[in-house]
């Protein structure tokens, strides 16, 4: 973390708790670029601060002044910010009266050598000994012995120059320079008039503030501190938003450099398989692959310049800032209060940057050779879709501790059509248990089973299913109109009102069944003989315009039951006491609703929706948050529509012409 952002939470740690250091002691040196000129780099001469707090001696500002072709606005030679010319020119930019003073003691450090001021009247060169911290004069030794016979001086503290060089009377010196008044260029500003909120010299005090309720300013209560402090603290987390979409900005790099390694390590294995033509492509690929991160890496430069940059404006100004209300005087703050507060408030309205970036990570895979060997391309180079990558941790984050789901990788592609098969399989229900795999084929009116390997082993029943699932040996099949009962020498058939479009099953808490009801909202449990045990109730649409048509149902490990809903076009946990938990919607490509299709959980409650529209397989965290969208169109499945979770933890996906895809999980 920044210097500037551990300064300013201790600045806003002492505003909150009134707890400002004293001034004794020497003055610890600032730092060189504070004092120097942003223009011609040498030690600020009669500071000018501008409206984004960088300061520039009175000449070197006259000279940019003049070179600029335009008279009411200019460019800040550091930071490039707009500054609008004030009447007046250069006298009307406010001066930095908190360099003034700090630029006071640095100079009295160099004092050793000089001639006296009192003499240098006389014409008389005699070296000074002495100081007057009250005048600031610089006094030989006659000069100084005399300078304390006078009435108006007699108080005055007179030090030999050789502790003001060594910087014992820093702070002295700080707290004695007084900021001239305007009005009265003989006085300094030394009095604070509450009634107008400003300060003015004896003079001003006596004429136009006479009646008004003032007080010395050193004696002053004022609140421009804690309203610095304040904005600094609005700021803060500002700065801390940009320090962790950086670091964000370096995570994603580090993913780009590991994706980039992972490709052109598949390609390299692939290459070393082929001949020397493919060696050919291979460089040719790899060169793609590294100009297209590189291009990604340039975003990720290109926005973390643009974060550096917006950092390092709200860093100066605030370093300034605290600088002044930490280290100036009362009068300095007062002074100055009014341009800082309005630098810091336009650094608070900057708009927000964004905090995630649009990278591609591209694929390399091989063609199918088909042609002449001269004529063959084994290499496709595929940009890839744009990525959103999350650069802050977001604020409704999942929390629950559960491994996610960070890859999705192809075991085995399974072909369900048979030769029995009349037509093609369409495949309507999925259900996974040990060994073994049912599928629902509407299209032949069959249940078929085959071992969790993908070979065909029988045909169950030749009946029209909508929604199988299995628990143990028993297995429950439903349709438009009845739920069915099947295990060992056993089997029974309860009639369904047929009010409801369709009954999704699922198996229960590992040793029942629950059947969806939309019509009804309700979610029966049956036992393994097919009797009602108990029911949870269902939430109604929270669209009245909307109906409730459950497709999908799975189960999770705390008997909350997760539904696809093509009613209201979304997938929603509901609890056992039926109460809506979490519901998740998506975006549809097309102009129609957003379809969910089947679903399923892991062993950890993340829960899979199978998306035939977008051709993907979107997780859900156990909160509902999207951890992972995996496409099936680039393993050649289309329009995927059932999902099944199986014991040894692969997921099975079921989609156009009978195709089941098997799939192994990668965890975080």
């Amino acid at each position: 973390m920044s210097t500037a952002y551990h300064r300013c939470q201790q600045f806003i740690q002492q505003c909150l708790c009134c707890d400002f250091p004293t001034m004794s002691g020497k003055i610890e040196e600032e730092q060189n670029d504070a004092l120097n000129c942003i223009v011609c780099k040498k030690l600020l001469q009669r500071p000018k601060v501008l409206p984004c707090l960088h300061s520039l001696c009175s000449r070197c500002l006259l000279s940019v002044l003049d070179s600029n072709k335009s008279k009411d606005k200019f460019h800040c030679p550091k930071c490039e910010e707009t500054t609008i010319i004030p009447i007046g020119g250069v006298e009307g930019f406010q001066d930095n009266v908190y360099l003034n003073g700090i630029l006071g003691v640095h100079n009295s450090h160099n004092s050793k050598g000089k001639v006296c001021d009192i003499c240098s009247l006389r014409k008389k060169k005699n070296t000074a000994t002495s100081k007057c911290l009250n005048c600031g004069d610089l006094l030989c030794q006659d000069c100084s012995t005399s300078h304390s016979a006078t009435r108006q001086t007699i108080n005055h503290k007179v030090v030999d120059l050789e502790s003001v060089v060594k910087g014992t009377h820093d702070k002295a010196i700080r707290q004695l320079n007084r900021i001239p008044c305007a009005s009265h260029p003989e006085e300094t500003l030394v009095i604070f008039c509450y009634d107008c909120n400003f300060l003015v010299c004896h003079e001003c005090q006596l004429s136009y503030h006479f009646s008004h309720h003032t007080v010395v300013v050193d004696d002053a209560d004022i609140d421009q501190r804690q309203e610095i402090a304040t904005s600094l603290q609005f700021l803060d987390s500002k700065l801390k938003h940009l320090n962790d979409i950086e670091e964000g900005i370096n995570n994603t790099e580090a993913t780009i450099n590991e994706k980039e390694e992972h490709i052109l390590a598949d390609l390299e294995n692939a290459t070393e398989q082929l001949i020397t033509q493919i060696q050919t492509e291979e460089r040719d690929v790899t060169q793609k692959v590294k100009e297209h991160m590189e291009k990604q890496r340039q975003i990720c430069r290109d926005h973390v310049i643009q974060v550096r940059s917006r950092k390092e404006t709200i860093q100066e100004s605030c370093e300034f800032s605290n600088e002044v209300a930490q280290s100036g005087k009362n009068d300095e703050v007062i002074y100055l209060e009014p341009i800082i507060l309005h630098r810091l408030r336009n650094l608070e309205n900057l708009p927000r940057l964004r905090d995630e970036i649009t990278c591609q990570f591209p694929e390399v895979r091989l063609r199918n050779i088909f042609g002449n060997v001269e004529t063959i391309r084994f290499f496709d180079f595929l940009p890839g879709s744009s990525n959103s990558v999350a650069l802050l941790p977001q604020e409704n984050s999942d929390v629950s501790g559960a491994p996610q789901v960070s890859q999705l990788l192809m075991v085995k592609k399974v072909n369900t059509f048979t030769n029995e098969d009349e037509t093609c399989p369409k495949i309507s229900s999925l259900a996974c248990t040990e060994g073994f795999f049912l599928v629902g084929d509407n299209a032949n009116r069959k249940i078929k089973k085959f071992s969790s390997t993908g070979k065909f082993l029988e045909t169950l029943s030749r009946s029209k299913s909508y929604s199988i699932s299995i628990c143990d040996d028993t297995i429950i099949c439903s349709d438009n109109f009845s739920v069915a009962f099947f295990s060992a020498g056993y089997s029974r058939k309860i009639a369904m009102d047929g009010t409801s479009s369709t009954y999704p099953t699922c198996v229960y808490e590992n040793k029942n069944f629950a059947v969806a009801d939309s019509s009804a909202h309700e979610v029966y449990i049956f036992d393994k003989a097919g009797d009602v045990i108990s029911s949870i109730q269902l939430p109604r649409a929270s669209r009245r315009t909307r109906q409730r048509n459950l497709s999908f149902i799975c189960c999770n490990s705390k008997g909350e039951i997760i539904a696809s809903d093509w009613g209201t076009n979304s997938v929603f946990l509901v609890g056992k006491n039926g109460k809506t938990l979490y519901e998740y919607h998506s975006k549809s490509e097309s102009t129609r609703d957003w379809i969910p299709g089947g679903v399923c959980v892991d062993i950890h409650d993340n829960v899979f929706i199978a998306d035939q529209q977008k051709g993907a397989i979107t997780i859900l965290s156990p909160k509902f948050k999207v951890i992972l969208k995996h496409s099936t169109k680039k393993d050649y499945l289309e329009r995927p529509m059932n999902i099944a979770f199986d014991s040894s933890g692969q997921i099975l996906v079921a989609g156009k012409n009978g195709i089941v895809n098997i799939y192994s999980c990668k965890y975080l």
